[in-house]
C-alpha cells in the first residue's frame, strides 16, 4: 500500500509540476514558413486565390488522392470556399474559405478542421527582384488549457512540415508552367469628349471569329450607306463597343463617328459616345489576340484603385484591307474608369 501511495503522490506531484510549468508556456502559437519562387507575384497569387488550383499543390490533398471535394459556386476570391471529406484519419473532413484577397500581395483563409478546430492562415507575396517571397503563416490561441498549451509546443514542427510541402509544391507547379514571353503594354489615362456617331447592335458565337468578322463588315457597310444618304459626314475611324459576353455569346455595337448627330433608322442608332476618363492602350496585332491586352488593363485598374465605368470600346486605326500584315494592325482600346 505504501508503494501505491508513493506512486500516487509522485504522480500528483508530477501533474502539479506540469500544471505550474504550463502557466509559463505561451498560449499563442505562430507557425510560419517561406520560399523564394522564380515568378511574379500575380502568378503565385493566382494559384492560391483560386481554390480549384489548390488540388495541384495542397499538402493535404496529396495525402489522399480519393479525397472528395465540393466547391462553392465561385472558387476565386473573397467568399469562395470548398469542403473536403476523406477516409484518411489524418485528414477526415473540413473546409477552407477565402476571407481576404488583396491582389497580388495578400490572402487570408479560414481553415476549419472540424473536430480539431478552425484557424486563420495567411499568404503574403513579396516581390524580390526576379523572385516572389511567398510566406505561409498561421496563428492559433491554445487558451489556458494546460494540456493544449503543451500540445502547442509540437504544432510548429507538425504543421510546419505540411507548410513546407505545400510551398515546395507551389514552386514545382509554377516551374512546370509553359514559359510565356511577356508582352509589356503601355497604359495611359486620358479624357474623351462625347461625339455623335451611328451604331448597330449585333451578336455572334464568340468562338466563331469568321462570323464576327463578316458581321462587322456588313454592319459598317450599312452605316456608311446610311451616312451617304444623310447630310452628315464620317469623322474618324470605325469602332466596336464591347457590350457583354455570356457563355459563348458575344454582343457588340459597331459604330462610326460623324460630324453631327444623324437620325436613327432601322437597326441603326444615332447617339453620342462616352464622355469622361478612360484607360487607353494601343494594341498592335490580330483582332483575335487582344486577350492579353485586356488582362493588362484589368490588372492596371486593380493596382491603381480604379473601377470600370461603362463598356470598353476599340477603335480600328489600321485598315486591314490596305495593311495585310496583322502585326502592324493598330487597335486603340478605351476602357471607361473612375476612382474606386
Amino acid at each position: 500500500m505504501k508503494t501505491l501511495k508513493h506512486i500516487g503522490i509522485g504522480f500528483l506531484a508530477l501533474l502539479t509540476l506540469l500544471l505550474i510549468i504550463s502557466f509559463f508556456l505561451p498560449a499563442k502559437i505562430h507557425i510560419e514558413r517561406s520560399i523564394l519562387i522564380k515568378a511574379k507575384p500575380e502568378i503565385v497569387f493566382s494559384l492560391i486565390n483560386d481554390l480549384r488550383k489548390w488540388n495541384s499543390w495542397s499538402p493535404w490533398n496529396q495525402v489522399d488522392t480519393t479525397i472528395q471535394i465540393t466547391y462553392s459556386d465561385t472558387s476565386i476570391g473573397v467568399g469562395a470556399y470548398y469542403t473536403w471529406a476523406s477516409k484518411n484519419k489524418n485528414i477526415e473532413t473540413g473546409s477552407i474559405k477565402i476571407l481576404q484577397s488583396i491582389p497580388f500581395s495578400f490572402i487570408q483563409t479560414k481553415m476549419d478542421f472540424m473536430r480539431n478546430g478552425a484557424e486563420n492562415a495567411e499568404f503574403r507575396m513579396e516581390l524580390n527582384k526576379d523572385y516572389t517571397n511567398l510566406i505561409w503563416s498561421m496563428d492559433t490561441d491554445m487558451g489556458m488549457n494546460p494540456f493544449a498549451k503543451f500540445f502547442g509546443l509540437f504544432m510548429d514542427k507538425m504543421l510546419g512540415v505540411d507548410f513546407v510541402k505545400g510551398l515546395k509544391n507551389i514552386d514545382r507547379v509554377i516551374a512546370a508552367m509553359p514559359k510565356i514571353i511577356e508582352v509589356v503594354y503601355t497604359i495611359d489615362t486620358t479624357s474623351v469628349i462625347a461625339m455623335p456617331c451611328l451604331t448597330i447592335l449585333d451578336s455572334a458565337n464568340r468562338k466563331d471569329i469568321d462570323s464576327i468578322g463578316k458581321k462587322y463588315s456588313i454592319m459598317y457597310k450599312e452605316i456608311i450607306e446610311h451616312i451617304k444618304k444623310s447630310k452628315i459626314k464620317m469623322l474618324g475611324m470605325p469602332f466596336g463597343i464591347m457590350i457583354k459576353t455570356e457563355d459563348d455569346k458575344y454582343q457588340w455595337e459597331a459604330g462610326i463617328p460623324t460630324d453631327k448627330l444623324g437620325n436613327s433608322s432601322g437597326r441603326i442608332t444615332a447617339k453620342n459616345t462616352y464622355s469622361g476618363e478612360v484607360a487607353l492602350l494601343k494594341y498592335f496585332g490580330s483582332y483575335d489576340k487582344t486577350k492579353g491586352a485586356y488582362e493588362a488593363i484589368n490588372k492596371w485598374i486593380t493596382l491603381n484603385n480604379k473601377i470600370l465605368n461603362g463598356n470598353s470600346w476599340e477603335v480600328y486605326v489600321t485598315d486591314p484591307g490596305i495593311e495585310l500584315d496583322t502585326a502592324k494592325w493598330e487597335t486603340d482600346i478605351y476602357v471607361p474608369i473612375k476612382q474606386f
